[in-house]
């Protein structure tokens, strides 16, 4: 039973969020907002102490005021939660619940009082968990509500004067579904971080791989949806695009030269400034011969991969 009434003041909380980011005024602000979910998330999902968390979480929230403003309606439609659509046994455990978080300097132990309460949304991401913190992410990016705010952003990317030679096909791709990048909770060590690679969903790791795209200071993306260019995933630098392929392959399947050959012919249909194929496997000796007659084409195998994750690449 206290389960239940967990999580349903979880999927409650996660609305809350949503409702707040949907109601923004101006589309790039939506787009904060995601990248701030995605940032908390993975300080939510580290192994930094429990002071450390807050005080980043709370650096995150203080980042932008757009985010701020979004924090705080949060917090005011959380304080006035006796007032709200939960049911009774919820609203009786909402307080209990959230107090009996083992947080730093007395945060948790007085959010029972709410009322716009120090804390309260770092408190309320913490309570969510990195799951809880996606469900946010995936209701303001996938609810169909939702989603022309996201096109909104990317048409004005689209309409940039630095994609002026990209076809209309490979800009519709890009407006396809798209999905913020996400850097994933991986292993340290180098072996493990291999074998988690190697496991991940290819989805979650395309969107794990754009993440560094966004972490260079990037606008990029990832595609739900496959397209004829084969590109999963979209970044824009300040001279043009960049597109990339992901290929989560076992260490066995090298990426061939017909792989390479086709995304060449994207890159020279499409003039991006470059093409990343970023595999979690290795290339043939064929691939990369026909990768080097391409100045544009860049092949990332997992050793490159795995520097990645020690140092994030800046993509000059």
């Amino acid at each position: 039973m206290f389960d239940a009434i967990t999580e349903g003041i979880k999927i409650w909380l996660v609305g809350r969020f949503a409702s707040a980011i949907k109601h923004t005024t101006r589309a790039e602000d939506r787009v904060f907002a995601i990248q701030w979910l995605s940032d908390s998330r993975a300080v939510v999902a580290s192994d930094l102490r429990p002071v450390e968390k807050f005080k980043k979480l709370n650096s995150l929230i203080n980042s932008r005021i757009a985010i701020s403003a979004i924090a705080k309606s949060v917090s005011e439609a959380v304080s006035n939660y006796r007032n709200s659509d939960l049911p009774l046994p919820m609203k009786i455990a909402l307080p209990a619940t959230l107090a009996a978080l083992p947080l730093v300097g007395g945060q948790a132990a007085g959010i029972a009082a709410f009322g716009g309460a120090l804390g309260v949304p770092v408190v309320l991401l913490i309570f969510l968990g990195a799951a809880g913190i996606t469900s946010i992410i995936e209701a303001v990016v996938t609810n169909p509500e939702a989603r022309p705010h996201i096109a909104e952003v990317i048409d004005a990317i689209v309409q940039d004067e630095r994609l002026r030679r990209t076809s209309a096909q490979m800009k519709a791709a890009m407006k396809e579904q798209p999905i913020d990048p996400t850097r994933f909770s991986v292993p340290p060590e180098d072996a493990a971080l291999r074998a988690y690679l190697l496991g991940m969903d290819p989805f979650q790791f395309e969107r794990h791989t754009m993440s560094f795209f966004n972490a260079a200071g990037f606008e990029a993306w990832a595609t739900r949806k496959s397209n004829d260019f084969g590109v999963d995933g979209f970044a824009i630098h300040p001279e043009g695009l960049m597109i990339v392929q992901c290929k989560r392959s076992s260490a066995d399947n090298k990426v061939g030269r017909p792989t390479i050959q086709q995304f060449k012919g994207v890159i020279e249909e499409q003039n991006p400034l470059r093409g990343y194929v970023v595999t979690t496997s290795t290339f043939t000796e064929e691939a990369m011969e026909s990768a080097q007659l391409s100045e544009k084409l860049i092949l990332i195998d997992m050793e490159s991969l795995v520097g990645w994750h020690a140092e994030t690449p800046t993509f000059l």
